[in-house]
């Protein structure tokens, strides 16, 4: 069973998205990098973005990462706290303790597209 199975598939990824970036939106050190940003279209991107990179049916199409975040200056601090908030997001919404932390391991992953000042 895929990780994306094990946390509920698409229904439950993005209730946690949504809840990711309502943490992000009121944390003043990583909300800033939303301004002006369609959170709605955000959040099913991310989600979207998630679902495939956890397992889920669907490959994802969207934008590179890397070139997406090129000039964002987003800092290890930064995505570390950003990473926090997935973290709380997946625990608020009841994900097991174990799943969390496979789901963080996964985001970790982008760590390096996404770091780039």
């Amino acid at each position: 069973m895929t990780l994306f199975e094990q946390l509920g598939g698409e229904a439950a990824v993005t209730a946690v998205t949504t809840q990711f970036y309502a943490n992000i939106q009121a944390d003043a050190t990583v909300s800033n990098f939303f301004n002006g940003i369609n959170m709605a279209d955000q959040t099913t991107k991310t989600a979207s973005f998630l679902c495939a990179a956890l397992g889920g049916p669907k490959a994802w199409g969207g934008r590179n990462l890397k070139e997406v975040h090129a000039n964002m200056g987003v800092t290890n601090d930064q995505f570390t706290t950003v990473i926090g908030h997935l973290r709380s997001a997946l625990t608020s919404a009841g994900v097991a303790a174990d799943l969390v932390e496979q789901t963080v391991a996964v985001a970790e992953t982008v760590r390096g597209d996404v770091v780039t000042a």
